[in-house]
């Protein structure tokens, strides 16, 4: 669309001269005029004077034609040439004529302005309809061109449209559309209406030169004419033009700026000389600025868009964060690179490297849009390349022609590769490894692009934080779990059998949850001191058991292990001198030994192998560590157990005799008294029966009877002083000086199996400033048997057992007390309890408590039973210390309690 001709808008201001065609209408005003001369005498002769009127004709004609001054001039002329005529034919001289005619002639001279101003009026209306043409398409053609800028059908075409419709509205030849990057003070082409022999892809940036038009015009916010383009210092035919041989006379470069935003310009050429009007400049000024307007607003849309876009993906990795444990790091990851590719305008390959702390290399994790064949030439080594000048840095690094930069390792993957973002991933201080965003195009990417990458980066390293979190909670659970299985294990393993049941579980164990290649406990031969291959697990275990499989101490890392006490481990077995590899296990690649020792005397081995690429760490090591001490606290209780099996035996050899010579001291103190109440009337009997075989009158029948009687009451009183001489109180020499707390340990270990059985919790609070008493030994023990065997079987099963001494300073005395939660003493025969045959038990005698409380009272102590509010029976014995000058005379700093 051309706005409006050079003429039309030049004649608009010009003043008045005669325009191409004013000849021929000023032969029109002077035929019409010639003609009236002609016929004025024969209008005259048939009109008379009105005739004179016709004037009118050529002076409006002369007032339309050249207007108000036109007009004017033509008005006096009609005026003289009326006069100088009517005097010719009509008679009269031409003063006269002038004078009486004065009212025509003002009318003469009304005519020639009315014309003239009618005349002004209709090209002025003329003029503004086309003015208003001229803006109403312009307008028309913007609302088109905002409307493809702010909602393009093919968003990659959009910049081509726009110069589209610019060539049509300012009628150019071609043009072309450039953007200034003011971060990197540059033009980039970016359009062109013409086919280029090259087509470009990617920015295309110019030349200094070439970049001087955008520049200019940007700088000076106003439209640049170039007229003669031969003469212009601007440099107007583009590097992608190339070779082209295009006809180029004159350009208008216009600024698409508005306010301070600056985008570019766009520059329309013309084949032919060309000379542009204020209102074209103006105009394209106006259009420069609506177009900047329209591309700042789809700028800010996008920008929106693409924000949008990053919220909604940050959210969603956000959400995902918080399901790791649900769908792993590695679903996480691949997220995060899947979005970049598409939140990155122009990413072509996203690739992210986790750092691998041993190896010191950078290892992918995570790939999107990369061939499967080049996937595994992406490892790199820690300080080479942009990856190591990113993590060294901790910054995004944005480069942009790879090939271009000396410090980019090239590989054969990489050869069509030319621009890179690499964005440093890293936890708190600690650097666990980049994201990179590649493409195949030169400054591909902008510092947006970089703070993208980054927070993705960010996300990343939550990621991989949470997940390492989670693996680290995963693994310490499974670590309590193994220690408390295997403490569990301990608890009940005392024999034999029981050990080797725990060690078959451990080893089970340890490959099940924490996916050993393979474990194997080895138990020292007390034979030839070899390691024997005990438990293992699997297959392979249970083969090695079969073959006996040994290793002397010295042999292997097991043997280097036994010999020198401590634990060792390796994650690259082939590297260690002394390793013996097992043909049952050829994929071993780490190996750890953990000796077993208990009292530093090396009693096993605890060894873990593994297969690559898994790889033994130091939480590994203390793991095991933890297992062997526990699995030589099960030798160690093996041992006590067996110990204490034998000492149980003699303990209850002890008791049997212990408790039949209790039952025959309560019964020589029963059958004593019996004795001692029968003894008097049997003397009685005696002396009578002597008396009466003194009478000589008794016959011989009689007398034998008699005889026969005494010897059987002598027999009698000879038993009950038999029975009499059974029962005596302790002996002094069978006392010594004893420590309580002792006797207790011994009698709880006595019973430790039968209160493990019946599922009873005991708890010992002992005084550590308890003095000793003088005790028989044996009773004490007795004693304390006694009280725990009575609260054992008062429970039942379950329950909690408590035994507690203490110094009692004030009171000179030691205070043994037994706290069963059972259900309590009968309150009927809790007064009697310490009487004989007294028992609230379907089974006994009841007197067991009849000889303890006969054992205190013989040891100068006293006992008491009663029941407690809460449940359950104390019994507590008291017994004086040593003497005087002992413990029981300390000052003021020991603990005293009042009972």
């Amino acid at each position: 669309m051309q706005l409006s001709t050079s003429s039309e808008i030049k004649g608009r201001n010009a003043p008045v001269v005669f325009p191409p065609h004013a000849w021929g209408r000023a032969a029109i005003v002077l035929g019409v005029t010639f003609l009236y001369v002609v016929f004025f005498r024969w209008l005259l002769e048939r009109a008379g004077p009105v005739a004179s009127a016709l004037i009118t004709v050529p002076v409006a004609a002369a007032g339309w034609y050249f207007g108000f001054k036109g007009g004017l001039i033509s008005s006096f002329l009609g005026i003289f040439l009326n006069t100088t005529l009517l005097a010719r034919f009509a008679g009269g001289d031409w003063l006269t004529w002038l004078a009486s005619g004065w009212p025509g002639n003002l009318m003469l001279i009304a005519m020639g302005y009315v014309t003239s101003m009618l005349h002004e009026r209709v090209v002025e209306r003329v003029r503004f309809e086309e003015e208003f043409r001229i803006r109403e398409r312009f307008l028309a053609l913007m609302n088109i061109l905002t409307k493809d800028v702010l909602d393009p059908k093919d968003a990659d075409s959009t910049y081509y449209y726009l110069i589209t419709h610019l060539v049509n509205m300012f009628v150019g030849d071609y043009a072309y559309l450039t953007y200034w990057d003011a971060g990197q003070e540059q033009a980039v082409f970016l359009a062109s209406t013409l086919l280029l022999e090259q087509p470009h892809s990617g920015r295309v940036v110019l030349g200094a030169e070439e970049a001087t038009v955008t520049a200019s015009v940007l700088q000076s916010g106003r439209v640049l004419v170039i007229e003669d383009v031969s003469k212009s210092r601007h440099l107007i035919h583009p590097a992608p033009y190339g070779e082209l041989s295009l006809p180029l006379r004159s350009a208008l470069v216009i600024p698409l700026a508005a306010g301070r935003y600056r985008f570019g310009a766009a520059t329309i050429t013309y084949g032919t000389r060309r000379s542009f009007t204020r209102e074209e400049i103006e105009y394209a000024e106006l259009a420069g600025n609506q177009i900047a307007l329209a591309l700042w607003a789809r700028e800010q849309g996008l920008r929106l868009q693409q924000r949008l876009k990053e919220a909604g993906a940050l959210a969603n990795i956000a959400r995902v964060l918080s399901e790791t444990e649900r769908v792993g790091l590695e679903t996480v990851l691949q997220l995060i690179v899947d979005s970049a590719k598409i939140l990155i305008p122009g990413a072509e390959r996203v690739v992210l490297h986790l750092l691998d702390d041993d190896r010191q290399t950078l290892v992918p994790r995570a790939i999107a849009g990369l061939a499967d064949e080049v996937k595994t030439n992406l490892k790199m080594h820690l300080g080479e390349g942009i990856a190591g000048m990113a993590i060294a840095s901790r910054q995004v690094v944005v480069i942009p022609d790879v090939q271009a930069d000396e410090r980019f390792v090239h590989r054969a993957s990489a050869m069509h590769l030319r621009a890179l973002i690499v964005a440093p991933i890293q936890s708190h201080d600690r650097l666990v490894g980049t994201i990179s965003v590649q493409s195949n195009q030169v400054n591909a990417f902008s510092q947006d692009d970089g703070r993208l990458l980054a927070a993705l980066s960010t996300q990343a390293a939550i990621a991989i934080e949470n997940a390492n979190l989670l693996e680290r909670t995963r693994q310490d659970l499974k670590e309590i779990n193994a220690l408390y299985h295997i403490s569990r294990g301990l608890a009940a393993s005392l024999d034999a059998d029981e050990l080797d049941e725990l060690m078959e579980d451990v080893v089970k164990l340890l490959q099940q949850d924490f996916g050993y290649y393979h474990v194997q406990v080895y138990v020292k031969d007390p034979e030839n001191g070899e390691f024997l291959a005990r438990h293992g697990s699997g297959e392979i275990g249970a083969r090695l058991r079969e073959q006996g499989y040994r290793l002397p101490v010295g042999a292997g890392i097991v043997g280097h292990v036994a010999e020198i006490g401590q634990p060792f481990v390796t994650n690259d077995v082939e590297q260690v001198v002394f390793f013996i590899r097992n043909p049952l296990l050829p994929d071993t690649q780490a190996e750890l030994a953990v000796p077993i020792q208990v009292d530093g005397s090396v009693l096993g081995v605890l060894d873990i192998q593994q297969a690559s690429p898994g790889r033994l760490t130091s939480r590994d090591l203390q793991l095991m560590i933890s297992v062997a001490d526990q699995l030589a606290a099960a030798l160690q209780k093996a041992r006590l157990y067996n110990d204490l099996q034998m000492s149980l035996q003699q303990e209850q050899a002890m008791r049997s005799r212990l408790i039949q010579s209790e039952r025959l001291a309560v019964a020589g103190r029963l059958l004593a008294s019996v004795s001692h109440e029968l003894n008097n009337p049997l003397q009685a009997i005696h002396n009578a029966l002597f008396l009466v075989m003194e009478d000589e009158k008794l016959s011989a029948d009689g007398r034998q009877y008699l005889e026969i009687v005494l010897s059987e009451t002598e027999r009698m009183t000879t038993m009950l002083d038999r029975l009499r001489s059974t029962y005596r109180p302790a002996q002094t020499e069978d006392f010594q000086e004893i420590q309580l707390n002792r006797i207790v340990e011994d009698v709880c270990t006595l019973t430790a199996t039968h209160m493990r059985h019946k599922q009873i919790a005991f708890e010992f609070i002992a005084d550590p400033a308890l003095p000793e008493v003088l005790a028989a030994p044996d009773q004490m023990r007795q004693v304390v048997l006694n009280l725990f065997m009575n609260a054992i079987e008062a429970m039942q099963t379950g329950g909690h057992l408590t035994a507690a001494t203490r110094y009692l300073s004030e009171q000179g005395r030691v205070l043994f007390s037994v706290t069963d939660s059972g259900p309590g003493i009968d309150p009927e025969i809790l007064p009697h309890i310490f009487e004989p045959f007294v028992t609230g038990k379907t089974t006994g005698m009841g007197l067991g408590l009849a000889i303890v409380e006969e054992i205190v009272r013989q040891h100068g102590g006293d006992i008491q039973a009663e029941n407690d509010p809460s449940g359950g029976a104390t019994f507590r014995v008291y017994l004086p210390v040593k003497g005087k000058g002992g413990r029981g005379e300390r000052g003021k700093g020991n603990r005293e309690e009042k009972e």
